[in-house]
């Protein structure tokens, strides 16, 4: 809904209010998502429908759905970009379990921190500051490791064996983005695609993506150690779209 379906909404229901009052109705619970979503994060999900065909607030619930929280599960959410991800996990691990979100840059762990403050859930989760192919975490750390929307940006290989290193034995990954499409596409559109990030959006990690077949992401995850993976794509367009996918996979349990 727009601002300006908002504020004609809100004045026809202050005439109503005024003409005729009604005794008030108990307030409907809100999911975290749908109660706040920062201007930067709307943008996100505007980016991700354009690119994706998809709804973001239905493929953030998937991707919880997909996690099958647990209580005291402990989650690494890496990177937490605005935080949206490490928020889903409030009320659904309980008390004891713990949820750590971590950001490249202090400006990014910041606007995630006054996220999570805004949704009213900052105190149940820890931001974090560290290099993301170089997490200053223990060894068998966390039950779950997600990332949501970011592996083409990052040192694919790295992050696998980090993510493996800080999982216990039995810990799952699951990362939620896009593949490369069955049929490539032509080295044009790619230079076109770079060009337009590196000097309209001024974003050089996006321009520099780099967007895994299937077959190098299960090579990948299988070197870095992993098992029972799992590939559930959620949408695809043509086969010359690229697909987003939900990716599962656990560390092996001696």
């Amino acid at each position: 809904m727009t601002r300006r379906e908002d504020a004609t909404n809100l004045a026809g229901e202050r005439q109503a209010e005024n003409a005729a009052p009604k005794p008030a109705q108990p307030s409907q619970p809100r999911t975290i998502i749908g109660a706040w979503l920062s201007e930067f994060e709307e943008r996100i999900a505007q980016d991700f429908r354009r690119r994706t065909g998809l709804d973001y607030q239905t493929t953030i619930n998937q991707i919880i759905e997909a996690a099958e929280p647990f209580p005291g599960m402990r989650v690494l959410d890496v990177p937490t970009g605005t935080g949206v991800i490490a928020r889903q996990f409030v009320g659904k691990i309980g008390e004891k379990g713990k949820i750590i979100g971590v950001s490249a840059t202090r400006e990014e762990s910041e606007e995630a921190r006054l996220a999570g403050q805004s949704a009213k859930v900052g105190m149940r989760i820890e931001w974090r500051v560290m290099p993301i192919e170089k997490l200053l975490f223990e060894d068998n750390s966390f039950d779950l490791v997600t990332s949501a929307m970011a592996f083409h940006r990052l040192p694919g290989e790295k992050f696998l064996a980090e993510a493996y290193r800080v999982l216990a034995p039995g810990g799952r990954l699951l990362i939620a983005d896009e593949l490369a499409p069955e049929i490539p596409r032509h080295p044009l559109l790619l230079s076109m695609r770079r060009n337009y990030y590196l000097h309209i959006k001024r974003d050089p990690y996006e321009a520099e993506a780099k967007f895994y077949p299937t077959e190098d992401m299960m090579e990948m995850m299988k070197t870095a150690g992993f098992s029972q993976i799992m590939f559930r794509a959620l949408r695809q367009r043509s086969k010359h779209d690229r697909v987003f996918t939900l990716i599962k996979a656990v560390k092996w349990q001696p």
